[in-house]
């Protein structure tokens, strides 16, 4: 006694049911409508019963028809599903990867975290695009990007979900001559007064500083403002005014002495890290993995810059 059902038999009266056109069903299936007319016969004979009344007037589904629809929808939904984990195992090392970046990310994190990435699948092409968050989110949604690699937005689409990798905490970031530096804090009242350069006006990092010094009854009024953080590490080398940067991205200098790190305040300024992608995204061997990758990078650069 049979007891699988053919998956071509079961493809076809799912489209016949869908159709309701032997025609356009062969058009779809490509088959011949003798051939779908066949696999229907063949079907019904082996469940023993009839799934559709047909005579020269009408097409339509029986009642057995219409209650077996639903079930059989979901089988092929599944098998798809199998298929394609299967195909996704055995190419599991080629395929494409579209990531979005900060400045930041683009000239510290993603280079680490490609080299790891490219031992595991060393097939795939990857293709960076260096943006805003907002850019980012557009383009997610757009499906234009696969993966983002960004600080946290204030605001994103609901559309889009935010996986956390890690958090940094910004500073005060001074040249060695600087009064701060001589006295080893950063004067509160002072601020104001200081000729600050700051990430770029509307950004998610000098929204974050904003609102903390806004926190502390503090007017800021940027004297530069540059999305480039390595741009800014250098204007403070070169001591034409006070950063505001992550610890990590100037522990080689603090070592050297080149660049002095102060606290903001008695609070501390924390930064989200993450990899952003749309909900409706079912992510791949090859995203999870960008996403532990990176995670593990950005631990370690923010370990090391621990004092």
């Amino acid at each position: 006694m049979k007891t699988l059902i053919d998956s071509q038999h079961l493809s076809v009266y799912v489209t016949l049911a869908r159709t309701m056109n032997m025609s356009r069903a062969a058009e779809e299936l490509h088959m011949t409508t003798s051939g779908v007319s066949h696999c229907l016969k063949t079907l019904e004979a082996d469940l023993g019963c009839r799934l559709f009344e047909r005579n020269s007037r009408k097409f339509e589904l029986s009642q057995v028809g219409h209650e077996f629809l639903a079930e059989a929808e979901q089988i092929l939904d599944q098998m798809k599903v199998v298929r394609s984990k299967i195909r996704e195992c055995n190419d599991w090392r080629q395929g494409q990867l579209l990531i979005g970046a900060n400045g930041t990310a683009c000239q510290f994190l993603l280079p680490p975290v490609l080299r790891e990435f490219r031992e595991s699948f060393p097939g795939f092409a990857i293709k960076i695009e260096q943006c805003t968050s907002r850019q980012a989110i557009s383009l997610l949604v757009e499906n234009k990007l696969d993966l983002a690699l960004l600080t946290e937005p204030a605001e994103h689409s609901p559309n889009i979900q935010f996986n956390l990798i890690g958090e940094d905490d910004l500073q005060f970031i001074v040249n060695p001559l600087h009064p701060w530096a001589v006295k080893r804090k950063a004067q509160r009242e002072d601020v104001p007064n200081r000729k600050l350069i700051l990430p770029e006006r509307g950004g998610n990092t000098y929204g974050l500083i904003e609102s903390y010094f806004r926190g502390e009854n503090i007017n800021i009024q940027p004297f530069i403002e540059i999305a480039n953080e390595q741009a800014i590490k250098e204007f403070v080398r070169l001591d034409m005014g006070v950063g505001i940067l992550p610890r990590w991205l100037v522990a080689d200098d603090i070592e050297q002495g080149s660049l002095i790190a102060l606290p903001l305040g008695r609070r501390r300024l924390k930064r989200r890290w993450g990899v952003l992608y749309a909900n409706e995204r079912k992510l791949s061997l090859a995203d999870d993995l960008f996403i532990k990758i990176s995670r593990s990078v950005f631990r370690t650069l923010a370990e090391s810059a621990e004092p």
